[in-house]
């Protein structure tokens, strides 16, 4: 693993282990548990929940996704 490898993923590391990132995770996680589909009044309306619940859905799986690619880097070298 390259120097500049090691600090991207380090950069990431120190970010997961704090208590921010924590507080974000965990409002997120509520935030996509209130969406009801029968609160969706037309297309745009779906389309916009649609587009939230994609970030969020891609926050919340940027530890894994970020770990994954950390093992990877690991055994490839």
């Amino acid at each position: 693993m390259t120097k500049e490898e090691e600090l991207y993923y380090n950069n990431y590391f120190d970010l997961f282990g704090t208590e921010g990132w924590k507080q974000v995770v965990e409002e997120l996680q509520a935030k996509a548990s209130t969406y009801d589909v029968g609160y969706i009044k037309d297309e745009k309306d779906l389309y916009k929940v649609q587009g939230e619940l994609s970030i969020i859905r891609l926050l919340l799986g940027l530890e894994e996704f970020i770990n994954q690619g950390y093992n990877n880097t690991k055994e490839s070298n």
